[in-house]
């Protein structure tokens, strides 16, 4: 077996994802999003290589920041199960929805203030 911290890592403690891969699978647990410091913005750009061999994801729990990232697996392509409690399936898609609404209104007000600023 071998288990790849594909998050937490180099001094954060957020952005929780491991990929753990066996003779017959490979999963991955958790997907979060990187929060708190700006510097840690630039890993939630992190784009799972299509190319991986990816069977499952298990999320431990419906925190942000074990689940944050999951949009960006199915962008690229990668349609497998989840699975989670049926609790943390209900949690997560509330807060992805709500995470995506937060953004989506911070972008168009950034857009707004660059517009004025001409």
């Amino acid at each position: 077996m071998n288990i790849h911290i594909a998050g937490a890592g180099g001094g954060e403690v957020t952005g929780s994802a491991y990929y753990v891969q066996t003779d017959r699978a490979c999963v991955l647990v958790d997907c979060g999003q990187f929060q708190g410091k700006r510097e840690s913005e630039k890993f939630n750009r992190w784009k799972p290589p299509k190319r991986i061999k990816l069977d499952a994801v298990a999320i431990t729990h419906a925190h942000l920041d074990h689940t944050g990232r999951l949009p960006l697996l199915a962008q690229k392509g990668h349609r497998v199960p989840v699975y989670a409690t049926p609790a943390t399936i209900e949690m997560t898609s509330l807060i992805l929805r709500d995470s995506a609404h937060i953004l989506a209104a911070d972008a168009a007000r950034k857009n707004r203030k660059l517009a004025r600023a001409g």
